[in-house]
């Protein structure tokens, strides 16, 4: 099966946490550019960050859907 491959690369100003980081590659994308989940690595520089973004490989769960089924199984 041929999956379509997908890669952005952003320079960002600075060191960006995990949700920043997020939110610059979804705001690159823009919002009629849905690749679901994400995989996000960040290389840091001395002044700047390279981020790599593609979609992920595999199957994930939300957190939300998480929290749910933690709660449900007597977890939480």
């Amino acid at each position: 099966m041929k999956r379509d491959a997908h890669c952005l690369v952003l320079l960002a100003a600075g060191h960006p946490g995990a949700e920043e980081a997020r939110r610059l590659v979804r705001s690159a994308l823009g919002e009629d550019r849905d690749w679901g989940a994400l995989e996000i690595e960040a290389f840091p520089g001395r002044d700047a960050t390279l981020l790599l973004a593609h979609p992920a490989a595999g199957t994930y769960i939300s957190k939300d859907a998480a929290r749910f089924l933690w709660v449900r199984l007597g977890r939480g």
